[in-house]
């Protein structure tokens, strides 16, 4: 497994044009990777942005089974004067994690539950959309995936929504609305098999737009 981490340059047109649908921009990052070859068995092709507190601070952020070539997505949206990414080989931070261990965290998510209106049907997927639904939705997600998130005297969670959107644009023909939520805050890790399956398949739905993508941090002090 391969970390990715790619500086957008959001003065460049073509850039703006990939920010403005998650569609374009998950077609571009596939564009790393020969035909066919994004997935693995145990793995997917994940991707997240990252927005710093400047307008011009994008960072594109991709988890994925090999290394990219981001050749063409440098063309797109990377600076003229070199790579705006750079790769880094992430076996040996997923292998080293441990049971009991605590970490920082962000994951930007597509909190849904799928809801039948009748015996029998399938679901259909309605969307949460207070700030404390968002992050109930999160922290039940990841105690499935073997997190857990430590509270405080006063039970409240070490995590909280950092940012919240609602993505509009077309896929084939046809308009797609997804409301997304960043969350940012502290993690322990009680199983640590299922959460580094966790990091390289992803958390919850929408994960071709963005979504799913947990990445971990040390705690600084």
């Amino acid at each position: 497994m391969f970390l990715t981490q790619f500086d957008i340059n959001v003065a460049r047109r073509d850039a703006m044009r990939l920010l403005a649908s998650p569609e374009r921009l998950h077609a571009a990052v596939l564009t790393a990777f020969p035909p066919g070859q994004s997935t693995s068995d145990n793995a997917r092709t994940l991707w997240r942005l990252d927005h710093g507190p400047a307008r011009h601070d994008v960072r594109l952020m991709i988890v994925s089974p090999l290394r990219p070539d981001l050749t063409a997505l440098n063309e797109q949206a990377g600076w003229s004067t070199g790579i705006s990414g750079r790769s880094a080989d992430y076996d040996p931070f997923l292998q080293g994690l441990r049971s009991g261990s605590t970490w920082r965290f962000r994951c930007t998510i597509n909190p849904t539950t799928a809801v039948r209106r009748s015996a029998g049907a399938r679901g259909k997927r309605v969307a949460e959309v207070t700030c404390e639904q968002q992050l109930a939705w999160f922290i039940d997600r990841v105690q499935r995936h073997g997190f857990t998130l430590p509270v405080d005297d006063q039970s409240t969670p070490s995590a909280q929504v950092t940012r919240r959107d609602v993505l509009r644009f077309r896929r084939q023909g046809a308009k797609v609305t997804l409301a997304t939520a960043q969350i940012d805050g502290v993690i322990q890790i009680e199983d640590a098999e299922a959460a580094q399956l966790a990091l390289v398949q992803g958390i919850g739905p929408a994960k071709s737009y963005g979504c799913g993508l947990m990445t971990l941090a040390p705690l600084t002090r």
